[in-house]
């Protein structure tokens, strides 16, 4: 009888261990995904096809004080081709590739024009502007100069 007993404790605790296992591995797989954000799921993306060209440029504190949003980051700039107050601003996420394309060529306040294809994702500091502009992050997936 007390080989059962012996029996059922060890079967026990290999049970509550088992499922222990099984909870830690469960809750340790959930990624959470932020909701902004360069790491945050694509909303849309640029394919190389769509031959879209914007202005790159280096991002800078202007002589404007409360001019903080985003500084000292790389940014793409286009507008639509049949809408003048249509006005995209992406800010990107994946500099090096910009780094390693172009090298120093931004450091002065230059501008260039690129072509350009990415995913857009959210931003996480909201602006205030007019319904047509719009402000996103992008992971680009190609750059050349123009």
């Amino acid at each position: 009888m007390e080989k059962s007993k012996i029996k059922m404790t060890l079967l026990f605790k290999i049970f509550c261990c088992l499922l222990l296992g099984i909870f830690i591995i469960g809750c340790s797989n959930e990624v959470e995904q932020p909701d902004c954000g360069c790491e945050s799921e694509i909303l849309e993306t640029i394919p190389e096809t769509s031959e879209i060209i914007g202005e790159l440029f280096y991002k800078t504190q202007s002589n404007d004080p409360m001019d903080t949003y985003y500084n000292n980051t790389f940014w793409i700039v286009y507008q639509e081709e049949n809408c003048s107050n249509c006005i995209h601003s992406m800010i990107v996420c994946n500099e090096d590739l910009i780094k390693n394309k172009f090298g120093n060529v931004l450091n002065n306040n230059e501008i260039i024009q690129v072509k350009f294809s990415g995913h857009l994702k959210e931003i996480c500091k909201k602006t205030f502007a007019p319904a047509d502009y719009t402000y996103q992050r992008i992971i680009l997936t190609s750059i050349e100069k123009q």
